[in-house]
């Protein structure tokens, strides 16, 4: 665990807080961490700040002077107890882990970019009900392209939620939120505030939303890169949109020249790949490019090993590099002519994000769909 303050722990620090608003932000990927510390600094500045991270893989993103304190809060999952019943003791034992930093408080506030997943839910009931003096309150941080729209859950995802309380008869910690309208927990009362970035456009309600700006944090985290170093590279970002059935695999392979001829077309002949996490097919791969095999976050990489280009369709690590990424690297979304979108509306609501966060778009011209 890393205390910022080492002489004390979580559970004296919260009893002798001179602060009586505790927030808890639970996140687990590099944009969440981004806009939570954002958060923080800009709108919590008088509360105590606890960040608990679900997955490990991007903590060098983490400046910890920033934070009351900051945890590997595993996710269940992934994550479980050795043994039977394993997620059931990890889920249990987070709870307890958590449940100590809000000793004392009079108002409580559970940041997190969703609530509908396990990993984050159990908290809202056991926190509310381990410290009923307290207030409590959910705000929703940004979670990128799941922002642009709505997604209300069916009668079949609604139902199932309340097998999941079942729990509760057994374990009375987990006792599960349900909820219904936007899986994101959007709709419901407990949410007071949901922060977007600029320019998402959004299907939120108004009175709720609130702005936040995401600094870049590449001279911070990872110091400054020698423009020599940066000349010639290029990094191409695979996706699994064939898999997805986005696209066909014709369709695939007429985008993998296109890029491969658009990074010639700049002048760049070492060309790096690194495929998505659930991408089997190396889509996007050509025989020209160096896989990478990465033992960190992309976003953690690319901090420390700088290219002049970094290139994929409509993946949302193009917009966390270009938060993070200074200027003298172009990021570019080629090909985004070629998705099939449910109305002009969520075409232009796509667009708009990329736009806004200053990423490039080359269309694909050997056809569309």
């Amino acid at each position: 665990m890393y205390v910022v303050n080492q002489e004390r722990s979580l559970n004296q620090e919260a009893k002798n807080s001179k602060y009586h608003i505790i927030n808890i932000f639970l996140i687990y990927s590099p944009l969440h961490y981004l806009a939570a510390e954002n958060i923080a600094a800009d709108f919590e500045s008088n509360s105590r700040n606890f960040l608990f991270y679900l997955k490990p893989e991007f903590i060098e993103l983490v400046d910890p002077s920033k934070w009351d304190a900051v945890e590997f809060l595993p996710w269940p999952r992934f994550y479980p107890e050795n043994g039977m019943f394993g997620r059931i003791r990890r889920t249990r034992k987070n709870l307890a882990v958590v449940e100590k930093v809000c000793a004392g408080a009079k108002e409580i506030r559970l940041h997190t970019p969703v609530i509908d997943t396990e990993a984050i839910n159990y908290f809202i009931n056991f926190i509310r009900f381990s410290h009923r003096d307290a207030q409590f309150c959910v705000r929703l941080i940004p979670d990128g392209l799941l922002n642009i729209q709505r997604y209300p859950m069916g009668l079949v995802k609604r139902t199932l939620q309340y097998f999941k309380k079942i729990r509760r008869f057994i374990y009375p910690s987990l006792n599960y939120y349900t909820f219904s309208g936007d899986r994101t927990g959007s709709d419901t009362k407990i949410v007071d505030r949901i922060y977007i970035l600029p320019g998402f456009p959004n299907e939120y309600d108004t009175a709720k939303t609130v702005e936040v700006s995401l600094l870049r944090v590449n001279s911070r985290a990872y110091g400054g890169i020698p423009a020599e170093v940066a000349n010639k590279r290029a990094l191409v970002v695979g996706q699994d949109l064939v898999s997805c059935k986005v696209f066909s695999e014709q369709d695939m392979s007429s985008l993998t020249l296109g890029v491969r001829s658009f990074i010639e077309a700049c002048g760049i002949n070492n060309i790096a790949y690194k495929s998505h996490h659930r991408d089997r097919l190396d889509e996007l791969f050509h025989p020209d490019y160096i896989k990478l095999v990465l033992d960190r976050p992309l976003e953690t990489y690319l901090g420390s090993n700088h290219y002049e280009l970094v290139i994929s369709i409509v993946s949302t690590a193009l917009l966390t590099a270009r938060i993070i990424l200074p200027d003298s690297c172009r990021v570019v979304a080629y090909g985004m002519n070629m998705l099939k979108h449910r109305s002009d509306r969520d075409k232009k609501n796509l667009e708009s994000i990329f736009i806004a966060l200053g990423v490039e778009m080359v269309n694909h011209n050997d056809g569309i769909l």
